[in-house]
């Protein structure tokens, strides 16, 4: 896992993590519809690098290692969810 994010990456995390909270599981489709067309570049980079998995259902979720970084990101003064 790359824990080397940038900070639109982070964001994204942190808006995926948010909209799972609320009960969502948002595609990618369904992101770049809330974000624009320049997420998607963003949410590969986010997958390669082990942070986000993708279900049968094109959903993406946190890996949980991602939980666990957001986590700890967000506990040192990190971007609130």
């Amino acid at each position: 896992m790359d824990f080397n994010i940038t900070a639109e990456e982070e964001g994204i995390a942190f808006r995926i993590a948010e909209r799972l909270r609320a009960g969502d599981s948002p595609t990618d489709d369904d992101l770049a519809e809330e974000l624009g067309e320049d997420v998607r570049p963003h949410l590969r980079s986010l997958l390669g690098k082990g942070w986000l998995v993708v279900d049968a259902d094109r959903s993406l979720k946190l890996s949980t290692i991602g939980q666990a970084a957001l986590s700890s990101r967000r506990d040192v003064g990190g971007a609130q969810a």
